[in-house]
């Protein structure tokens, strides 16, 4: 890690012994402050993933201010919040010690705080109870010749292939895992704030579609499967106020399919990873046929979670390419909320060392520019 401090006078004075210049030191002391040059420094960040913590924060202020209007409260928060400070406390602890470690904390941390923030954004969404849309969704699979009732009974009705749909349905959490523990501490880290900057990213256009286009699933709608989930949807759908835990919240949303935006976002997560890489996007290929199935999704919603997922991808990459990310962080520097940015990342601007020469040479230059010559 370079990381540099800021000399005191004692470190100067003996690090500038053998300097051609040192009579002028008085002179050149407030000269060096006009015209040293300032060097960015690295030094401990404080945040690993400051862009993905500010969406974060900015979901969870969505998430209180829309709860609080529409009477939503949730219980057993102070457990999740204590552990995601304990989290929080141990990345700063292991910053300077292991890099590697720290950024372990830390996207635990970010996956917890992401979660929580999603699932109430969703629950908001279900609280709007727009007319259903399952009819219409049952008409969109059959024009693309797609039978959900045939095909559930096709794959279900085979005890092994359904036993592996399940597997891999159930996978995603396993996945966050392995991507978590083994980028941390290699110099892959950048891709776990990259895969949760996305997933926070998604969660906004899928939280107002499924608000705007509700459905209650096929499971709900042909009678098969698991409906746990519909307890909490029909509550929702009703007048409120009201009042769930956060720890037993379920997955409600259908349309579209945040299970397809995840397995699509792990599958870029793991790019360029070699064998690993190919075995996840297998892994996610068979998770995506379990999804209609397994999940209780229409086909239409797999596709539309997959053009999701691909968008954001998209506008992420495009944006990296055409570099607008660091147009836009240069400018954000010269702004009081780039300090703070900057502030958060840890990072550290001090002045570089530079000999009396330089500064009388820099001075120079200085009075030359300002006479014109």
């Amino acid at each position: 890690m370079n990381t540099r401090r800021a000399l005191g006078d004692g470190d100067r004075s003996h690090d500038d012994a053998g300097c051609e210049t040192t009579t002028n030191a008085p002179v050149t002391a407030s000269l060096t402050q006009v015209v040293m040059p300032v060097q960015y420094l690295g030094a401990v960040a404080i945040f690993q993933w400051p862009l993905a913590w500010a969406m974060l924060c900015f979901l969870l202020a969505v998430d209180l201010v829309w709860a609080s209007q529409v009477g939503l409260t949730m219980g057993g928060g102070e457990i999740k919040a204590g552990l995601i400070s304990a989290l929080l406390a141990l990345s700063v602890a292991f910053r300077r010690r292991d890099r590697g470690i720290a950024n372990l904390f830390e996207a635990i941390a970010l996956y917890l705080v992401s979660a929580a923030a999603g699932s109430v954004l969703m629950y908001l969404a279900a609280s709007c109870a727009f007319p259903l849309q399952d009819a219409m969704m049952e008409r969109l699979d059959r024009a693309i010749g797609f039978d959900w009732l045939a095909w559930h009974q096709a794959l279900l009705d085979q005890p092994i292939l359904s036993l592996v749909l399940v597997v891999a349905y159930n996978s995603m959490f396993p996945q966050l895992v392995l991507l978590i523990f083994w980028f941390s501490p290699t110099g892959r880290s950048a891709r776990i704030g990259e895969l949760l900057l996305l997933a926070g990213a998604t969660m906004v256009p899928t939280a107002l579609i499924s608000a705007i286009w509700p459905t209650l699933g096929p499971f709900a709608v042909h009678g098969v499967g698991d409906v746990t989930y519909l307890r909490d949807l029909l509550a929702l759908r009703a007048s409120g106020p009201w009042h769930f835990e956060s720890v037993a919240l379920q997955g409600i949303v259908t349309m579209p399919s945040y299970h397809t935006v995840m397995a699509v976002l792990l599958t870029y997560a793991f790019r360029h990873t070699g064998l690993v890489g190919y075995g996840i996007a297998t892994l996610n290929a068979v998770m995506l046929i379990s999804i209609p199935p397994i999940g209780g999704h229409y086909l239409v919603d797999v596709i539309a979670g997959a053009a999701l997922a691909l968008g954001a991808i998209a506008v992420q990459r495009a944006t990296t390419r055409r570099g607008v990310s660091r147009i836009l962080l240069g400018l954000s520097r010269e702004t009081l909320f780039g300090k703070a940015l900057g502030l958060a990342r840890g990072s550290v601007v001090v002045p570089a060392r530079i000999s009396a020469q330089a500064v009388a040479v820099k001075s120079g230059r200085l009075h030359d520019a300002r006479d014109g010559t």
